[in-house]
């Protein structure tokens, strides 16, 4: 493994931005970086990690104009930050002499983002590369974990449903609040401390505990109440019902007790 590898960034946009921030605060030397309007003009300007932080559909284009510009790669470590791509899509400079991997955060950066701590990274590639990953993220007081290729997608997908879908269930809960003609930004402040406090939940007690409400105490009448008001609603009583219906599951009721909320749900 590498020791005080010095890091090169191709990419300066959310992900590459705090990743810099992140690697010159834990004491890496960044030896160069390089934007759409910037490339090297020799390996030598490149540092021991490469880390492509383009968006995904430039890594296999970036990939191929660095392979084609520099023909030697020996004792290079080439990274992408892609969550659904694996690090198969750097093959290319294997055969140049480097080790490849991908290292994705498992965070919805933002513009403002300046640290990666406490965020867990997810990793596939060659053994030496993944060694010194697991020291990066360490070193930013973050986490990482290895994952086969082929569940990249998958996993980007749940990370898909655990963050932005959270954004689109915030503004349903609103969008519920302005049929009754509730105020759509007193709504948000008046359920953001429920949303957060089952976060929290989640966390300390698991799934089945951390649900609460009709559906998990089996009342049948608020259930019917519900959807009954919200036939006025087509479209916000479907994405109830599927919501519902598949909570049914995570309850800890009596058989005959989930068969009729499902009926209800259906």
């Amino acid at each position: 493994m590498i020791k005080n590898p010095s890091i090169s960034i191709f990419g300066l946009g959310r992900v590459g931005g705090v990743l810099q921030k992140s690697l010159s605060d834990s004491g890496y030397q960044i030896k160069s970086v390089f934007s759409r309007e910037i490339f090297p003009d020799s390996v030598d300007e490149l540092g021991d990690l490469i880390f492509l932080t383009v968006q995904d559909s430039e890594i296999g284009n970036l990939t191929n104009k660095l392979t084609a510009s520099f023909s030697d790669y020996s004792d290079k470590f080439i990274i992408h930050c892609s969550g659904t791509l694996d690090a198969s899509v750097l093959e290319p400079f294997r055969s140049k002499g480097a080790e490849i991997a991908s290292f994705h955060p498992l965070k919805a950066i933002t513009l403002n983002d300046n640290s990666l701590e406490n965020v867990w990274f997810d990793m596939d590639g060659d053994d030496e590369v993944l060694k010194l990953l697991k020291k990066i993220a360490k070193d930013f007081n973050a986490h990482s974990f290895e994952v086969k290729p082929e569940a990249k997608p998958l996993l980007h997908a749940a990370a898909v449903v655990s963050a932005n879908y959270v954004v689109t269930l915030m503004k349903l809960a609103t969008d519920l609040a302005k049929a009754g003609d509730i105020d759509p930004e007193v709504a948000l402040k008046a359920l953001l401390p429920l949303t957060e406090s089952s976060i929290s939940n989640i966390k300390e007690k698991g799934f089945q505990e951390a649900l609460t409400g009709p559906i998990a105490r089996g009342d049948e009448e608020t259930i019917k109440e519900h959807v009954k008001i919200l036939k006025n609603h087509p479209d916000l009583l479907s994405i109830y019902k599927k919501l519902g219906y598949l909570t049914v599951e995570l309850t800890r009721l009596e058989p005959e007790s989930k068969t009729k909320l499902k009926k209800l749900l259906e």
